[in-house]
């Protein structure tokens, strides 16, 4: 087998088996938050349960969008599979803000009419254990995407990072609460659940609104970041004297393909050996630069402009 396709096979089974972690991780997270919100009653642990819900949703559509990625162009998809990347990314990003906005706004109903939670101890001890688990997960995939170079296992290590903060901040919260209630505080307790959900919302909602905001315009076919432009460009203009200039450029990016439609102006009595070797020449230099590319170079005589 191929050193290529030996390496190809391995950051794939590695990253499938990262999902599987996140998929199994995400569905024991759910049933700790959920379980212990139901028994304490609280909107805040129904919000954590919500996030390990939408990872597990997401992961799931991972599991499947890492095997095709990496699928080579077919009859159906003539451009690859590469925008599965930013799709599951938009996916991931969308269901966190769609949880952050249903959460707070159960959280503003409790706090027009406030109840405390049933107690405090489960609550605390649930997400400890929760945050454990989520460090452990978020430290495994961040290792694998990293490795494998994998733009959805960074988007699934942006959800576990919120998961950690999540958790650990659930905690902190109960505890004030804890203490607040043995302090004599019983009518500020009330108050802590849905404050802290509201809170934990709107700094859990940042990241992912950037993450959808950019992939988006990627899938939407918009310019390349302004790195890749000019690395494009620069050879571009390199290429532009054994020309006569250029008719059209264009670039998109789609997960970690770049592709790049460019055509040149030439003298009309080139041979197709001389054009022939100006877009290998150019399409070696763009790779040098963008290993991702996938060129099409074409020519337009020069008495036709």
């Amino acid at each position: 087998m191929p050193k290529e396709i030996l390496n190809r096979y391995s950051k794939e089974e590695e990253q499938a088996l990262a999902v599987k972690v996140a998929i199994a991780g995400s569905a024991a997270l759910f049933v700790i938050a959920a379980a212990a919100g139901i028994i304490a009653d609280s909107i805040t642990l129904l919000l954590d349960a919500a996030t390990n819900l939408v990872i597990l949703v997401t992961a799931v559509f991972t599991h499947t969008s890492v095997r095709k990625v990496h699928r080579p162009p077919d009859h159906i998809y003539n451009f690859g599979y590469t925008k599965y990347e930013p799709l599951t990314i938009v996916m991931q990003g969308a269901l966190i803000i769609m949880t952050c906005l249903i959460s707070a706004k159960f959280a503003i109903q409790d706090m027009i009419h406030p109840e405390d939670v049933a107690g405090y101890g489960i609550p605390v001890i649930a997400e400890i254990v929760s945050g454990v688990m989520a460090i452990a997960i978020t430290w495994y995939i961040n290792r694998i995407a990293h490795r494998t170079d994998s733009a959805i296992l960074k988007g699934s290590v942006m959800q576990w990072k919120v998961e950690t903060i999540l958790s650990f901040g659930i905690a902190a919260g109960f505890l004030a609460g804890f203490v607040l209630r043995e302090q004599g505080y019983a009518k500020i307790t009330p108050y802590v659940d849905p404050v802290m959900a509201i809170m934990l919302a709107l700094l859990l909602v940042r990241s992912p609104i950037k993450a959808v905001a950019h992939n988006i315009l990627e899938l939407l076919d918009a310019v390349p970041a302004e790195h890749i432009q000019g690395a494009v460009r620069r050879v571009v203009e390199k290429y532009k004297p054994r020309s006569f200039g250029v008719s059209r450029l264009r670039s998109r990016k789609a997960g970690k393909k770049i592709f790049v439609d460019v055509c040149f102006m030439v003298k009309s009595d080139l041979t197709v050996g001389e054009v022939g070797e100006l877009a290998d020449n150019f399409e070696k230099d763009l790779k040098e630069h963008l290993p991702e590319s996938d060129t099409v170079v074409y020519f337009k005589p020069k008495h036709e402009h």
